[in-house]
């Protein structure tokens, strides 16, 4: 099998924009780096708004990726007409298409564009297709129904195959009765950063606070969907068993949902030990999560939860809902607790793992045992031999037509 010539597209890779964005990027990489030649199309939108500084509609050569980015003409859906014409005249030249994400123009357009010239593509939904989620439209939900069954959903059952990271976020899209192929096969983490991870101390030292106060960190977008609502008056509940306990807060607030955050945690009494920090890079991520005595992560949906992995690799316990479609293998692993979306359970078992310290310390090396696992090498190798067999697949379609 020789190098194969890999298209990824998804519809911005802004830094605030967190997950998809890192997942498909690192993916990129990590297949480069093992010899294909990969090239990711995307816009130079900014998140929430505005624009990246990037060259548009310019190759960017970076850690052996060619990266396009095309300037946008209509927001909210994306649209960019030099990213069509590109990928007209491009999109055959690829043995493969990756794409990822539902609900804009770039991705539907890649999807309609390879299905036409009878590319092999395969599309990711990063949980978009998740009931909860698939329930919520930031704009106007009629539209986005429509949108989704004159394209997304005609897309999605030409594609080669649907990749979900786990096999609860299939489980949970079955509602949609997709025809295509699914594919199970998670995101990961770059192994690497956290081989060696830095000293403790420089994330208290940020939020003002010392090694012998027990510490909470949530670290994720500050979004609807991360159950902070229920994290509050669990937070609430710890305070009045551990007097001294403090929760940090950590992620970009792009929706302004912060303000109702910062309201409940008035209500609760406990606004002076709630500590609101923005996005961080990925140094002081490492720093924050090794410095946390528990990581929580209370959503109502999440189709895999990287930041979980991020917090497990460096040993730290971590307490998540059942919602979070990794949960499964923590429970088996015991490598943290899942809890239900209920905030007294929640506060319950957050108290337990800032107690027992013999009990948090096992949790954060089995979790460290288990991150390893989801290093992007072991992901990739697997991503390649699907990528080769839906090649071929396609190749026995077209050669059986043609005979016919």
């Amino acid at each position: 099998m020789g190098p194969l010539n890999i298209l990824h597209v998804v519809s911005m890779v802004a830094p605030r924009y967190a997950g998809i964005g890192i997942a498909s990027q690192m993916m990129a990489r990590y297949q480069a780096k093992i010899g294909h030649k990969v090239t990711i199309c995307t816009t130079n939108a900014d998140f929430p708004k505005g624009t990246l500084v990037v060259p548009p509609g310019e190759p960017v050569f970076k850690d052996g990726t060619l990266t396009w980015y095309f300037p946008v003409q209509i927001r909210p859906l994306l649209v960019s007409i030099p990213l069509w014409n590109w990928m007209k005249s491009k999109i055959m030249s690829f043995d493969i298409v990756h794409i990822h994400g539902l609900y804009r123009f770039p991705v539907t357009a890649a999807a309609w564009m390879a299905r036409k010239a009878g590319v092999p593509y395969l599309v990711m939904p990063h949980g978009s297709l998740d009931p909860f989620l698939h329930k919520q439209s930031q704009y106007n939900l009629p539209l986005k129904r429509i949108y989704e069954r004159l394209f997304d959903i005609p897309n999605i059952n030409h594609a080669a195959a649907v990749n979900y990271t786990t096999a609860e976020e299939a489980k949970r899209a079955a509602f949609i009765k997709l025809r295509t192929k699914p594919v199970i096969l998670p995101c990961g983490i770059d192994w690497e950063n956290y081989r060696r991870l830095p000293p403790q101390g420089n994330f208290r030292r940020r939020i003002k606070v010392n090694d012998k106060t027990p510490l909470v960190l949530f670290l994720g977008r500050i979004n609807f969907k991360k159950g902070l609502d229920l994290l509050v008056p669990a937070f609430g509940n710890v305070v009045k068993i551990l007097p001294d306990a403090r929760l940090a807060v950590v992620g970009p607030d792009n929706e302004g949902y912060s303000s109702k955050v910062r309201q409940w945690c008035v209500e609760q009494g406990i606004q002076d030990k709630v500590f609101f920090v923005d996005h961080l890079g990925l140094e002081s991520v490492k720093e924050a999560y090794m410095d946390a005595d528990v990581f929580v992560l209370p959503s109502y949906t999440e189709n895999f939860g990287l930041t979980v992995v991020e917090a497990m690799a460096c040993g730290t316990p971590v307490v998540i809902s059942d919602q979070v479609n990794i949960s499964r293998e923590i429970q088996n692993s015991r490598a943290g607790f899942v809890v239900s979306l209920d905030a007294r359970s929640m506060a319950d078992t957050i108290c337990r793992v800032l107690v027992d310290k013999g009990m948090a310390s096992d949790m954060g090396r089995k979790g460290r045992r288990i991150a390893e696992r989801y290093g992007w090498p072991l992901i990739v190798e697997k991503q390649i031999e699907m990528y080769q067999m839906l090649i071929d697949e396609a190749n026995r379609v077209v050669y059986k037509k043609n005979n016919l």
